[in-house]
């Protein structure tokens, strides 16, 4: 090859890795950032950090996932299937604190962009790559994860873009590849790789090989679904069954299936973002029907902050499937490669789809700005966002006054740090538990309309028979100690 023809070789590879590389950098930046800041202003939106810290915990010491915070004995395992997370144990054993996990998940959801930013800056060139980049760790079902801190989820995220870009570009066995390891993150993913079986059989039913083996993996995709909530989540659960149910029947007799799917219109959030988030031509994508597996539980099930848009963890796996049908649609428009995944656009003309496509494709970056001021990371542009909570020298103090590894019951907000060093429980599930300590936030969120509630008296009449005395009394916190 000549001189000449390297130098272009090279400023097309930059023009495709920089974006990628800068988009993995911002993202990691910004929401590590936005997780420290959580963590030194003790903001605490839910249980689940603990519950994951207290699974690392067990993980970096070789043991089964027991975690005292959902109960005595309880094994993580039989709640939700995510062998995965043992990963976590070997991080966990140099940098023991809840902090390690928001920082994994965090690099976990920036490191996704990298193969479909790359991709798009292929496709459409380094400026509008940028664009997309942009649009996509700043992204709306991202926001959310990292804002409501850890989940086993975050793990999906990389697997899902990488399978996505395999798509984009046709290989198949990488698609299957990457999208295996996804039953191993949270049951209900075993139906996310049925449905990519079903979408590879669909996009190469013109070739026996690439219509059979991705039918061979659909199968794969549903056993590997029926296995776990049949046998191995009540295996691992206490009660022998099945913690939770994709049925949402719960509270909402007499309506049909369809009104279960469309009703309340808190859905339609959800459908909107997702039809922007696909850049609208993304839904004439095969791989845009990845996303229903997920959108269906969700959707049938009785828990209304599934529903929601803005907030939580559930729409994570959601940004890099979008993305995945819109480059594809790109890719096919741009080129005209394949008209067939036109029928149904007849309003786009064939000379008019390369712009449309390109259009299309900043969508999602524009959609990610005009949401921002309404999505959790908006907060760090709040004066005194991130700084050191006054509060976080009692809760350093407390640590350090309890012995190491005592049994310690608490509400929510020093849950998760009081996990590196004790057994903790969370209030109310330390029943027939001798707990050594309970500490007790009196301005915390989990007492609900309790005001300055008193740790001695709730220790007392949570552990009958049990005497215990005020050892520390500080900032609204209260420590209450065993004394017999």
């Amino acid at each position: 090859m000549s001189e000449k023809g390297t130098r272009l070789r090279t400023s097309r590879a930059l023009a495709a890795y920089l974006p990628a590389a800068l988009s993995v950098v911002l993202g990691a930046c910004l929401y590590i950032s936005f997780s420290v800041g959580q963590w030194r202003s003790l903001t605490v939106p839910s249980w689940d950090l603990a519950i994951f810290t207290e699974a690392a915990k067990s993980y970096s010491h070789f043991s089964a996932p027991i975690v005292p915070v959902k109960g005595p004995g309880y094994n993580l395992l039989g709640d939700h299937f995510h062998p995965i997370l043992v990963l976590l144990g070997l991080v966990y054993r140099f940098f023991p604190s809840g902090l390690t996990l928001l920082v994994v998940q965090d690099l976990l959801i920036a490191v996704s962009a990298w193969p479909l930013v790359r991709l798009a800056s292929k496709q459409a060139g380094w400026l509008l790559g940028t664009f997309v980049g942009i649009g996509y760790v700043t992204a709306w079902g991202f926001q959310g994860a990292v804002a409501s801190q850890f989940h086993e989820i975050a793990f999906a995220v990389p697997l899902l873009a990488w399978a996505s870009a395999a798509f984009v570009e046709g290989r198949w066995v990488a698609v299957m590849a990457w999208s295996a390891p996804l039953v191993l993150v949270k049951e209900d993913l075993g139906l996310t790789v049925m449905m990519i079986g079903l979408v590879l059989a669909w996009r190469g039913r013109e070739n026996e090989k690439s219509f059979t083996y991705p039918l061979f993996f659909a199968v794969f995709g549903l056993l590997a679904f029926f296995v776990t909530v049949k046998l191995l989540l009540p295996a691992f659960n206490a009660s022998g069954t099945w913690a939770y149910s994709l049925d949402g029947s719960s509270n909402r007799g007499g309506v049909t299936l369809i009104e279960r799917a469309l009703w309340p219109a808190q859905k339609y959030g959800v459908i909107a973002m997702v039809i922007l988030g696909a850049g609208i031509i993304g839904m004439a994508s095969p791989w845009f029907w990845v996303i229903m597996p997920t959108i269906a539980w969700r959707f049938l099930g009785s828990v209304d902050y599934y529903w929601d848009w803005k907030h939580w963890h559930y729409n994570a796996i959601l940004i890099p499937i979008l993305l995945g049908a819109l480059l594809d649609v790109h890719r096919r428009w741009s080129s005209q490669e394949d008209s067939s995944i036109s029928r149904g656009w007849g309003w786009v003309t064939s000379t008019q789809r390369p712009l449309v496509a390109t259009i299309a494709l900043a969508l999602p970056c524009a959609v990610a700005f005009v949401t921002a001021p309404q999505l959790p990371m908006w907060q760090m542009t709040n004066p005194g966002f991130g700084t050191l909570s006054p509060r976080m020298t009692q809760a350093q103090e407390i640590n350090e006054l309890i012995p190491e590894n005592s049994k310690v019951e608490t509400d929510l907000t020093l849950l998760a740090y009081l996990v590196p060093r004790h057994e903790v429980y969370w209030v109310g599930s330390a029943k027939n538990v001798n707990v050594d300590y309970v500490v007790v936030d009196q301005r915390g969120a989990a007492w609900g309309d309790k005001k300055n509630v008193d740790a001695v008296a709730y220790a007392q009449g949570a552990h009958p028979g049990h005497s215990f005395e005020l050892v520390y009394n500080q900032g609204g916190f209260q420590v209450a100690k065993r004394i017999s």
